[in-house]
C-alpha cells in the first residue's frame, strides 16, 4: 500500500473504501473515477431570456423563415413563443442558430440576426455606461447586461502596443458547434458598441475563430475585415479608445440625448432602478451607494425622489431578486445554493429565509409544487 500514489480525493477515498471493507482497491478506484468524470462532464447551465429569444424568432420570421419549422427542426417547444417571460437553455438559442445558416440561402441569416436584435433595456444600459471611467469599465458594464440576458456570456478588453480588443466567449461553446451563434452575438456586440459610442466608432477587424466559407460577404456587412481561424472571436479597434470616459461616449448618440433627458426629469427613478438591478446583482454592486453613483446623484437624493414614489431601494432590490428567484427556480436545474449565489446572498440560509417570506415555502417546496402543477 505504500507504493501506491494518489493525488485526488477519489483515489484517496478508494484507498479508505477498500480497506474499510475489504474490496478490491483498483475496482473502487475505477468506479470512483468513473464518477468523478460523470461529475466533470456535467453541463453547467447558461440561461437565455424568452424574451429575447422571441424576438430573435420575429427577426427570423421578417427574414421569410416559417418559425414552426424552424423551431421543429431545432427541437425546440413552439410553446416558448407564447411565455410573457422566464428563461431557456442557451443550447437552444444555439441549435436555432445552426438550423437556420444551414438551412438558409443566405449564408449570413445569422450575423443580420445579430446586428438587428436589441439588447434589452438598451437606454438603461446607457445610463449606466455614462458613469463609467473609462473603457475597461463600460465594457465590464456590458458584460453584466449581457450576461443578465444571457448567462455563460464572457467579455473581456485587452490591449496590445498599438490596439484594442474586445473578445467574446460562449462558455457552452465546447459542448455543442456554437459558430453561427458566435457569429450572430458578435454581430450584435458590434451593434451594440456602435450605437452607444456613435458613429465615429469603428473596429479595425473583426476575428472569428472558426472557419467561414463567406468571409467576404460578411466583411462588406460589417464595412470592416473579418479574420477567420483566429484565437478568439473579438473586435479590434484603436487604441485611442482606452481612457475614453462614459460622459464623453454619450452624448455621441441619439440614444445618449434621449437617456440624459430621461435621466434629469427622473419622473420614473423607480422604474429605471428595477429594470437596472438585475445587472447590478449579476456584477454584486447592489448597495443603494454604488446605484447613486450610477445615476449621479447623492444617496440623500436617491432616497427622497424613491420616497416621492412611495418606494424604497430595499424593496425595488428585493422585487428584483424575487423576480429573478422565480424564473431560476422554474426554468432551471441550478441547485438552491447556486440560485443564493447568482442573487447575491451571502449564503444560501438568508435566501431561502427570504424566499419563505415571500411565498411560505421553502424554494424547493415552491419549485416542486409549480412543477407539479
Amino acid at each position: 500500500m505504500n507504493n501506491l500514489k494518489y493525488n485526488s480525493a477519489f483515489q484517496l477515498a478508494a484507498i479508505l473504501i477498500a480497506l474499510r471493507y475489504e474490496i478490491d482497491f483498483l475496482r473502487i478506484s475505477e468506479i470512483l473515477e468513473w464518477l468523478s468524470s460523470r461529475m466533470e462532464r456535467k453541463v453547467k447551465e447558461y440561461l437565455f431570456q424568452v424574451s429575447a429569444f422571441q424576438s430573435i424568432v420575429e427577426l427570423l420570421e421578417q427574414q421569410g423563415f416559417d418559425k414552426y419549422r424552424l423551431l421543429a427542426a431545432a427541437d425546440i417547444s413552439p410553446t416558448l413563443l407564447r411565455r410573457d417571460s422566464g428563461l431557456i437553455s442557451q443550447l437552444n438559442v444555439a441549435r436555432l442558430f445552426n438550423v437556420v445558416d444551414q438551412y438558409a440561402d443566405n449564408p449570413l441569416v445569422s450575423a443580420i440576426c445579430g446586428l438587428n436584435m436589441p439588447l434589452r433595456k438598451q437606454g438603461v444600459l446607457a445610463i449606466a455606461v455614462q458613469q463609467m471611467p473609462n473603457l475597461d469599465a463600460m465594457i465590464h458594464m456590458l458584460k453584466a447586461f449581457l450576461n443578465a440576458q444571457s448567462s455563460g456570456t464572457d467579455l473581456a478588453l485587452e490591449s496590445s502596443k498599438d490596439s484594442l480588443r474586445t473578445v467574446f466567449r460562449l462558455r457552452f461553446a465546447d459542448k455543442l458547434n456554437c459558430d453561427s451563434m458566435h457569429r450572430a452575438q458578435l454581430c450584435n456586440l458590434f451593434r451594440t458598441l456602435k450605437t452607444l459610442f456613435g458613429e465615429e466608432w469603428t473596429p479595425r477587424e473583426v476575428w472569428l475563430d472558426h472557419s467561414f466559407s463567406h468571409v467576404q460577404e460578411l466583411s462588406a456587412l460589417l464595412s470592416c475585415p473579418v479574420k477567420t481561424n483566429q484565437p478568439k472571436n473579438a473586435l479590434m479597434f484603436d487604441k485611442r479608445w482606452e481612457h475614453v470616459t462614459g460622459a464623453q461616449v454619450f452624448p455621441g448618440n441619439e440614444l445618449g440625448k434621449e437617456s440624459s433627458e430621461a435621466l434629469s426629469k427622473i419622473e420614473n427613478i423607480d422604474d429605471l432602478i428595477y429594470q437596472i438591478l438585475p445587472p447590478l446583482i449579476y456584477d454584486g454592486r447592489t448597495s443603494i451607494e454604488q446605484v447613486a453613483q450610477l445615476f449621479g446623484v447623492q444617496v440623500r437624493v436617491l432616497q427622497k425622489r424613491l420616497k416621492s414614489k412611495g418606494t424604497r431601494y430595499s424593496r425595488l432590490l428585493e422585487d428584483a431578486r424575487k423576480t429573478m428567484a422565480v424564473d431560476l427556480l422554474v426554468d432551471s436545474e441550478l441547485a438552491i445554493s447556486d440560485i443564493s449565489l447568482q442573487l447575491g446572498y451571502q449564503e444560501p440560509a438568508i435566501f431561502i429565509r427570504s424566499f419563505k417570506k415571500w411565498f411560505k415555502q421553502t424554494p424547493l417546496q415552491w419549485r416542486k409544487s409549480v412543477r407539479v402543477a
